[in-house]
Parts: structure tokens; sequence; C-alpha cells
């Protein structure tokens, strides 16, 4: 799952913690534009496949996206 962090209803983090909880957890990868350290620190304590600040390069998504897919096959859907 590729999710930015700021979403109308509720952050990306939340949803992220939700589907976590509820055993339906995806490896994600959470987006933002936000670079300030209490989003980093939100961010970091969910511990996402990867945390990318936009504007990123598209080969780190591409990286994270195959990262993602390798743990999923190995069973680590929970991150």
């Amino acid at each position: 799952m590729v999710v930015d962090i700021d979403l109308p209803e509720m952050t990306g983090i939340q949803m992220f913690e939700i589907l976590k909880r509820s055993g339906r957890g995806l490896p994600t990868i959470l987006i933002t534009g936000r670079t300030d350290a209490r989003t980093r620190l939100l961010a970091a304590q969910s511990d996402p496949i990867a945390l990318l600040f936009k504007p990123f390069e598209e080969e780190l998504l591409l990286h994270a996206i195959d990262r993602a897919l390798v743990l999923s096959t190995q069973g680590q859907s929970d991150k």
C-alpha cells in the first residue's frame, strides 16, 4: 500500500495502524510533503517499508515497492 500521510478523514499513519491491528496489514510505503520532526517520528514509529518525502525520485519509490513485494512473499505483511 502506498499512502500519503495527509488524508481527508484520518492520517495515512492512522489508516496503516487500523489495518495492522485488524490483521489486514499490508506492506506500507508512506509519502508526505511534511518534513517536520513530529511527522518523521510518528512515521518511524509505525515502521513502514519506507517513508518518502515529496518530491522524491521515482527510483526510490520503485525500490520501496520491490522491497514490499519481497516482504509480502515472505509473510511480513504487517509492515
